[in-house]
């Protein structure tokens, strides 16, 4: 993998160092940690993506994880994505479910926060998601894509 910023390479660690610790539980779920890259843009940012899948049921799991910085919200975002490449931002899901009250576990402004605890909080989160409300999901049984919102982009 190709070096992240210098800046961030604590945050990046701390997130590093979470991911490793719930690797087991991801697994127990049938998720493997497949790999890691790096996305996004050398001018901007380039942010680790933790790639899960699932052999059996050909669903992945892709988290990146952005830190906050310059006034600007950082945290983690999850996309559920189907073998046919159809993709389901998970906050996104969540808010149009009622699950709004989860947003805190993804995002983030203040940069002296207690990134470990925020990171802990986050895949613990997830988890209790994949063992219920996304259940049907991971094993491939219910998809909804989200539509994505291209803020007059298109």
């Amino acid at each position: 993998m190709e070096s992240v910023d210098r800046a961030f390479a604590k945050e990046y660690q701390i997130v590093n160092d979470a991911v490793r610790r719930h690797t087991p539980g991801f697994a127990g779920r049938g998720f493997d940690l497949m790999g890691v890259s790096l996305e996004g843009s050398r001018k901007r940012q380039r942010f680790p993506v933790y790639h899960l899948q699932n052999q059996q049921t050909g669903m992945a799991i892709n988290i990146s994880f952005v830190p906050a910085a310059n006034g600007l919200n950082g945290g983690f975002t999850a996309l559920i994505i189907k073998p046919v490449n159809q993709k389901m931002d998970l906050e996104d899901h969540l808010k149009a479910h009622g699950g709004e009250a989860l947003a805190p576990f993804f995002t983030y402004r203040d940069p002296h926060i207690d990134l470990g605890g925020f990171a802990e909080g986050f895949f613990q989160m997830l988890g209790g998601l994949m063992d219920n409300a996304l259940k049907p999901v991971i094993e491939g049984r219910f998809f909804q894509e989200t539509p994505i919102d291209w803020m007059g982009y298109k």
